[in-house]
């Protein structure tokens, strides 16, 4: 039975982290970074609460915070990832054939899902060691 939640702890942080992806896509736009809308803010309650189920149903070490910390952060760096083209300056022409640019990647937002990435991996390492040390004893 703890298995089972685990999986289904685990498959719904992955579809939290999809549709965080998916509402953070409208906060990157030609006009700047948009505050987070519900389908963000939706994502992540869903990654939390998945992350709480995935800890509270394992032993220590849980799989639950450094996944749901990476699945959070991934959409974000993946979206702010610096790209080609200019950016789209304020009050800039409609978009055409002739004219494009791009939405701003704000390298605060880029760095911050990095950071997030790293804590992750870094807790994903310190629960393997320990998962290590268990097997030795």
């Amino acid at each position: 039975m703890r298995l089972l939640t685990l999986t289904l702890a685990v498959l719904l942080q992955v579809a939290g982290a999809l549709v965080t992806w998916y509402g953070a896509q409208a906060m990157f736009t030609t006009e700047g970074v948009m505050p987070p809308n519900l389908i963000v803010i939706f994502g992540v309650v869903v990654i939390v609460l998945a992350s709480i189920v995935a800890m509270r149903s394992q032993p220590p070490p849980a799989v639950g915070w450094w996944l749901g910390v990476a699945l959070v952060s991934l959409p974000f760096v993946l979206i702010a990832m610096p790209g080609p083209g200019p950016q789209c300056p304020p009050g800039h022409p409609p978009l055409t054939s002739t004219y494009n640019c791009v939405a701003p990647r704000p390298l605060a937002i880029f760095a911050l899902g990095v950071a997030g990435l790293g804590v992750a991996l870094w807790g994903a390492w310190r629960d393997v060691a320990r998962l290590r040390r268990s097997e030795r004893t």
